[in-house]
Formats: C-alpha cells, structure tokens, sequence
C-alpha cells in the first residue's frame, strides 16, 4: 500500500462504503431492469436482448438496421450476430427486408410475448408500472444511503 497522507486515506476509506453502495444500488437496478425485458419478451439470451434492444432503437430513429450496424452497436461479432438474427426470423420474433441493397430487420409484429391473451394495453400498463417500480425503488435506496 502507498503512503499517500494520512487525511487522503481516511477520506477516501469513508466515503468508500457509500460509493460502493451506489454502484452496488446502479447494478442492481441495472440487472433487475434487464431481466424484467427478458421476461416480457421471452429472451432467454442477453446477446439477443442487446439485438433487439438495437433494432428498436434504429426503428425508431428511423435508421436501417442492418447486420453490420447492429454488431458495430452491439459490440456483438458479425457471424454471431447473423447466427441470432437468422434464428429469431425463423422464430418470428424479427422481420427481415431489402432496402438499398442490404438486408435490415425489424421487430416483427407477432413476436410472442410473456402474456399472451391479455389486451396490449394491459400489458404495457403493468410492464410501465414494473419497471418503474424497480427505478423508484433503486433511486430510493440511494438517496436512502446518502443521508446516512
């Protein structure tokens, strides 16, 4: 260990704890929320969950998402990416078009959800409300711990 001052050390040892209980609250939002997406749209793989997360986006910014895209975004290898996007079109939880000379995907319309037979609204109300949940109650153990 460096001997680097005996006030940079103690500040540095109490303010530790608390950092540290930030980061731990900011992950376990982070994981809670992600395996809440799992859940709601039936991925069982993170890797797919990062490549529709991907394709949602362009979508709705109106950008082509293209094989190449998705892995530069997704930081995902090329042939990976293929091999997943190959096997949720079969699965029908993506559709594929040509547009300008390449292939681009989005999320197709009859991708299975984890409630079906409930109406979509319901569905996306009780969604909101978890995922909500889950913030509200991560943003509260910070502050929580902020005012110790």
């Amino acid at each position: 260990m460096i001997n680097i001052g005996k006030s940079f050390v103690s500040q540095a040892d109490d303010e530790l704890p608390t950092q540290a209980h930030r980061i731990l609250r900011l992950y376990e939002m982070f994981f809670s929320l992600m395996f809440r997406f799992m859940e709601e749209y039936e991925v069982n793989d993170l890797g797919n969950l990062m490549i529709i997360t991907t394709i949602s986006i362009a979508n709705a910014n109106r950008i082509e998402a293209d094989i190449e895209t998705i892995s530069e975004e997704t930081d995902i290898p090329y042939s990976t990416v293929r091999r997943k996007i190959e096997k949720m079109c079969a699965d029908g939880i993506l559709e594929m078009r040509k547009e300008n000379q390449k292939l681009v995907f989005s999320i197709s319309d009859q991708m299975n959800f984890a409630h079906p037979g409930q109406e979509k609204e319901e569905i996306s109300r009780k969604f909101q409300k978890d995922v909500m949940d889950i913030v509200v109650k991560s943003i509260n153990a910070i502050i929580l711990e902020k005012k110790k």
